[in-house]
């Protein structure tokens, strides 16, 4: 009774483990018994998982600064001087398009709706198929089908036709939305903490799958970059190539109709007709200026994309890797126990403590 009026006027708590490891060994079957189910459903939950596979591979983009593409390029710079044709500097700092965006690039839905029409091996029908169908089809590899359902059929790919829709807005079908859902996580691109390379992932079902996943993103995305980096150039080459066309024509009809007017007049004298002749041979001189002018454009445009299109150094290609990355089946289970444990032990305090008096 003293010792419960020093607790009362000091305000402290006192401890006594040997009350507490009595309570304990007293429902220690309880304990086992809650700790046993929460383990028991912990291992079933973790085989229903799928079994996922992953393949990276390590990519190094070339730099945004073009300092050094310029100079690689001074063999051709002097050759274009030769042929009166200016390159610049070869400086390119309004480029955006940086590694960091290339997350972005691959979650985008024109990248993915891309990338599921591509071609991919799939080892279930042991036949080459679309990215597309294999994604739709029932993939499911866990050892135990309990939680979940397995899928009956493919997903129906049709498009609803919409009325009034622009035409820059995407209309996805429900097999496309599916696919394109599934790869937004299945897909990754991280920046490499030791290096400037680039690391492409995928996970799969299938290490086959997944390897061959990694090398399309790679590949679409070098692609993308390439574009991106030479849309403007290649604008530019279409639009002189088309100039230079005209003006081929322009030539080529100005020199006829000289040689036709001096065929016809070849042996007139009047001055009416020299003063044609002249006039002839301007249009045809000024025809081949333009044409001769459109030629070395269109040469220093065809330089240009060259010097534009960046590098690509694959560091590490996509492998098949046979080693499953997930799930981790006994960390679950013993996360599982270690879970149970804590609930019994909470239930055990609980019927051991008299809350009225804890209250009090």
């Amino acid at each position: 009774m003293s010792t419960e009026n020093n607790i009362q006027e000091t305000g402290e708590i006192s401890i006594n483990f040997g009350e507490i490891f009595k309570s304990l060994k007293s429902n220690s079957l309880l304990i086992l018994l809650i700790s046993f189910i929460f383990t028991s459903i912990g291992g079933l939950y973790s085989f229903t998982l799928d079994n996922e596979y992953e393949s990276i591979a390590k990519v190094l983009p070339e730099s945004t600064s073009n300092s050094g593409l310029s100079g690689n390029l001074g063999g051709l710079s002097s050759l274009a001087g030769l042929a009166g044709i200016s390159l610049g500097n070869g400086q390119n700092n309004g480029d955006l398009l940086t590694p960091g965006l290339y997350p972005n690039i691959i979650q985008s839905s024109p990248f993915l709706r891309e990338l599921i029409v591509q071609k991919l091996y799939n080892p279930k029908s042991k036949s080459w198929g679309t990215v597309k169908d294999y994604l739709n089809q029932d993939n499911t590899n866990a050892p135990i089908l309990f939680f979940k359902e397995k899928k009956s059929g493919k997903v129906l790919d049709v498009v609803k036709p919409i009325r009034g829709m622009s035409s820059d807005l995407l209309a996805l079908s429900p097999a496309e939305a599916n696919a394109m859902g599934q790869l937004k996580t299945a897909i990754k691109i991280e920046t490499d903490k030791k290096s400037p390379a680039i690391l492409i992932s995928a996970k799969f079902n299938d290490p086959l799958v997944a390897a061959n996943m990694t090398s399309l993103i790679q590949n679409q995305l070098t692609k993308y970059i390439i574009s991106y980096r030479t849309e403007k150039s290649r604008k530019e080459m279409q639009f002189l190539q088309e100039r230079q066309n005209d003006a081929r024509k322009r030539y080529d009809l100005a020199l006829f109709s000289l040689s036709n007017y001096k065929d016809q007049n070849r042996n007139v004298f009047k001055f009416v007709a020299r003063d044609q002749e002249k006039k002839l041979q301007y249009e045809v001189d000024l025809a081949f200026n333009i044409y001769s002018t459109l030629s070395s454009q269109l040469t220093e445009a065809k330089i240009k994309i060259q010097k534009d299109t960046p590098l690509f150094k694959i560091l590490e290609p996509a492998q098949v890797n046979p080693a499953k990355v997930s799930p981790n089946r006994t960390l679950i289970t013993l996360g599982a126990m270690f879970f149970g444990l804590f609930i019994s032990l909470i239930i055990v305090f609980f019927k051991s403590v008299n809350l009225k008096e804890l209250l009090s």
